[in-house]
């Protein structure tokens, strides 16, 4: 993370937007102090994951194998010594009412570090990217946030839904048993819209867990970076950011920018 002698040039994901929301998702979680420095390592494993690359997937498996038994070691930790967290209190529903397996709350841990972390860190480098791009980069930022956070928004599509029947809409028939991705870009940029709140993060049950946490991520880290460098610039220009290959969320590669005061 950025320190008041930071200088020169770093790439922002590195520096914040994969650290800051490791250590929060890792911290709700009741994950130890002591391990955020190997938790961040294994985020960075995760979000920058290359499919062609071998040594990309050899990173890959260490992070998953060390999360896995670090999430199982807090789980037993937490049984003799819980806290204020999320795991203490899943362990504490286990022991209650004999709900949950040990396995499965590892699962929920992994899946729940797994899926915040990497929505979180590509929401903040895409509004960075945006933010560094246009002429007033902070502006008022309080008035500026929903429109920059919708268009931010590293997923397009929402999880994948099947047609339990055959369905007609306008001229197309979708088969009973398709698999249909609903474009929420599409859905937000609708005309029709006509003030209906953004599907960002869901509506209803299928509203994002994680939403109130991702709120505190953006707010704690885009503000402060500018205050802290109102100068800051992007170190390329911006037609050479590369951005993943991915069809589930579209997020930079790195984001290498010049801190300037």
């Amino acid at each position: 993370m950025l320190d008041e002698s930071a200088s020169g040039t770093v790439d922002l994901l590195e520096r914040i937007c994969v650290p800051v929301p490791a250590i929060v998702i890792g911290e709700l979680l009741g994950v130890p102090a002591d391990r955020y420095a190997e938790l961040r390592d294994a985020a960075t494993a995760m979000v920058t994951f290359d499919a062609s690359s071998k040594e990309s997937a050899t990173r890959l498996v260490g992070a998953v194998t060390w999360l896995a038994e670090t999430f199982t070691n807090v789980v037993r930790s937490k049984h003799s010594a819980p806290g204020d967290d999320l795991i203490s209190g899943w362990v504490r529903a286990r022991d209650d009412a004999d709900i949950l397996s040990e396995d499965e709350l590892v699962s929920l841990a992994f899946l729940m570090m797994l899926a915040g972390l990497d929505n979180a860190v590509h929401l903040c480098g895409n509004i960075f990217a945006a933010l560094l791009t246009s002429k007033d980069p902070l502006g008022d930022w309080s008035t500026r946030r929903r429109e920059v956070t919708e268009a931010a928004n590293p997923l397009p599509f929402a999880i994948r839904r099947f047609a339990v029947e055959n369905m007609t809409i306008g001229d197309h028939t979708i088969p009973e048993g398709d698999t249909v991705l609903l474009s929420l870009f599409g859905a937000d940029s609708d005309p029709a819209r006509d003030g209906r709140p953004s599907l960002m993060f869901g509506r209803g049950p299928h509203y994002c867990l994680g939403a109130q946490v991702t709120d505190l991520i953006v707010d704690a880290t885009i503000p402060e970076l500018f205050v802290r460098y109102p100068h800051v610039r992007l170190a390329v220009p911006e037609s050479e950011l590369e951005y993943r290959s991915s069809w589930r969320a579209h997020g930079l590669v790195t984001l290498p920018v010049t801190l300037a005061r």
